[in-house]
């Protein structure tokens, strides 16, 4: 979806503990893309279920990681899941827009994305031509800072601005409609993969965003 996400980022789920919490955002964007050939061998594997407990023990904050399933459906028939629940099915649609706000219209949302994109120096991919608040492209955006922040810390930098964009994205944008988006897949969704990512995404969220907040205040104190 982004124009900076290199293919090698993608090719693995774990990389190293310091990487953790970037690959399970990738892991999360790849679950809620389109189910390309590799993503979705890859998810039938054996090992991954191993790479995906791996990632959870790895990452700085405790979360009670129930597993997820394989997809049960054949290829084909995952592909027109995905497509029959997300894109033609309308209550559970996988953009931001699509879930009602007090304090912003959808022209004020793209706006507000942009200027997160575009202050981090990030495109959209122009192969993929989706808009700036589908899921995907947000938690791509959260690969990239949580990415800036491990590297920042490996090279003796300060990864503390990269630690206050992701709070500031997961207040105004993702924190915002996850909750809406895993109650209609809770009681909608048939595949059970998605249903688990959802419910496995929203306590990941969740864990994340405590983490970055109690990380902070203690930086102020």
């Amino acid at each position: 979806m982004m124009e900076t996400m290199a293919p090698e980022q993608s090719a693995e789920l774990v990389e190293s503990g310091r990487q953790s919490i970037s690959q399970t955002y990738m892991f999360l964007a790849r679950s809620f893309s389109y189910p390309k050939k590799e993503f979705y061998e890859a998810m039938k594997g054996i090992e991954t279920a191993e790479e995906l407990n791996c990632l959870v023990e790895g990452l700085p904050f405790d979360l009670d990681f129930k597993g997820i399933h394989s997809p049960s459906l054949s290829q084909d028939d995952f592909e027109n899941e995905y497509v029959n629940t997300f894109d033609i099915n309308p209550s559970r649609p996988l953009y931001e827009t699509a879930y009602s706000r007090e304090d912003m219209c959808s022209r004020e949302v793209y706006e507000d994305l942009l200027r997160f994109y575009e202050h981090f120096d990030i495109k959209l991919s122009d192969k993929e031509k989706d808009f700036p608040d589908h899921i995907a492209a947000e938690l791509e955006f959260m690969v990239i800072l949580a990415k800036k922040e491990a590297d920042s810390k490996e090279r003796g930098k300060d990864p503390t601005p990269y630690r206050f964009a992701q709070l500031d994205f997961l207040e105004r944008h993702l924190g915002k409609w996850m909750h809406k988006l895993d109650e209609k897949i809770q009681k909608k969704g048939k595949e059970p993969f998605y249903k688990e990512a959802s419910a496995f995404m929203v306590e990941f969220l969740e864990g994340h965003l405590l983490h970055l907040r109690t990380t902070l205040k203690r930086l102020d104190a």
